[in-house]
């Protein structure tokens, strides 16, 4: 049986062969279809005979979609400003109101027409399970997303990042008050209401320009978003073998596509939800190696969506069981993949790591300064550590014990 420091030893080196051998991941890319390979390797060096791959398709972009919305908008927006008459106004608001729709289904992870008409690729979630010692009670599912992000310059620093989501907030607003507006002027046959555009259009303009520079950017290598979650769940596979939980049988999702959508995790709870059951935990590293330990009490990046309190009491109680380990609770800067676990009201608790707020730079996140030299070992062990009470808390305890 292996000690703390040899499971941490070996996370570090699966975070170094992910972001250093392997490197920038993109979703449905070669890179990321090798990391899949990469984790597959290592589960089956563990002695788990359960692995297997699933596969799906997804959007492989994660601003096609946003662009293709605000693009439709923009068009809406220049028609009400350029042209008169009762029938423009009508089609400007028609299309304003296609891009808020397309927009807020998108942030939501639901069907709208831009997934009807974007072209998807295939990728792979990589899937494993490992047994309890005695009779299976309870299930649990620890899972990290796979892929990389873009780089764009509006993730380059707080500063860029504070304004650029402003900015997101600002579009989303013009195309509900346009829409709005170009109704009025179609009901009520006000043609001066085109003029509104003279607002509107270098908001969505200069967002569909942001949208169209990200795409074109490299992907990051993602030591820390998120190889620091694959390599911190293949070092608990290390100690799940070695020391099996009593009743708990744990299942292990390594997903693509969490950073254009969650599509991976998707597929997997639709295809698995059910019969893993509503009782069944779903624990989610993200960003888990730099910084203090901090799970979300609220997930998503334009609607928040508060996680289940049965999660957010086990994560109280696992961090009172680990004096030593500092942990604070707070809402979510976007979304992760436990968003369409609570949005269908599972048990889903998201824990990441964020850095001091004297760092410019928000854990390198979405840069290429994400990389192996910024993972810090302690943060690392500690969210071991963490993660692992919180496992030893679903096995030893009922839902009402751990409110308790």
């Amino acid at each position: 049986m292996e000690n703390q420091d040899t499971y941490i030893s070996r996370t570090l080196g699966y975070i170094h062969s992910l972001s250093v051998m392997i490197g920038s991941r993109g979703s449905c890319t070669p890179q990321v279809r090798a990391a899949g390979e990469y984790i597959s390797d290592q589960l089956r060096n563990l002695g788990l005979q359960s692995v297997r791959s699933q596969r799906f398709k997804a959007i492989a972009s994660t601003y096609k979609p946003y662009a293709l919305a605000f693009s439709v908008a923009l068009i809406g927006s220049l028609l009400g400003l350029i042209f008169e008459g009762r029938s423009t106004m009508a089609l400007a608001a028609f299309f304003n109101i296609l891009g808020f729709w397309g927009m807020l289904a998108e942030t939501e992870f639901s069907t709208s027409w831009i997934r009807w008409i974007l072209p998807k690729s295939e990728s792979q979630n990589i899937i494993a399970v490992v047994p309890p010692s005695g009779h299976i009670r309870k299930r649990a599912v620890l899972s990290a997303h796979l892929d990389t992000h873009r780089t764009p310059i509006f993730y380059s620093s707080r500063k860029w990042h504070t304004w650029f989501s402003s900015l997101v907030s600002l579009t989303f607003m013009s195309m509900v008050l346009s829409g709005v507006a170009f109704v009025v002027a179609t009901l009520f046959e006000w043609g001066w209401m085109g003029w509104l555009g003279i607002v509107l259009v270098p908001i969505q303009a200069f967002a569909l320009a942001l949208c169209l520079h990200a795409d074109s950017t490299p992907f990051s290598p993602g030591a820390n978003d998120n190889a620091s979650g694959a390599g911190v769940i293949l070092g608990l596979a290390q100690r799940l073998v070695d020391r099996p939980l009593e009743h708990t049988e744990v299942h292990l999702v390594f997903t693509d596509c969490e950073e254009c959508g969650a599509y991976g995790i998707q597929a997997y709870i639709n295809a698995h939800a059910s019969e893993l059951g509503n009782d069944a935990i779903y624990i989610f590293l993200d960003e888990v190696g730099n910084g203090t330990i901090k799970y979300l009490t609220a997930d998503g990046l334009v609607l928040k969506h508060k996680t289940h309190q049965q999660a957010l009491e086990l994560a109280g109680v696992a961090s009172a069981a680990c004096p030593g380990i500092k942990v604070f609770k707070g809402q979510g800067i976007a979304y992760t993949d436990a968003l369409p676990a609570t949005r269908k009201g599972l048990i889903a608790l998201t824990i990441c790591t964020l850095p001091p707020r004297t760092s410019d730079n928000v854990s390198h996140w979405h840069q290429m300064s994400d990389t192996y030299e910024h993972i810090n070992s302690t943060d690392i062990d500690n969210v071991h550590r963490f993660t692992w009470k919180i496992l030893e808390l679903i096995d030893g305890q009922t839902s009402e014990q751990v409110s308790e």
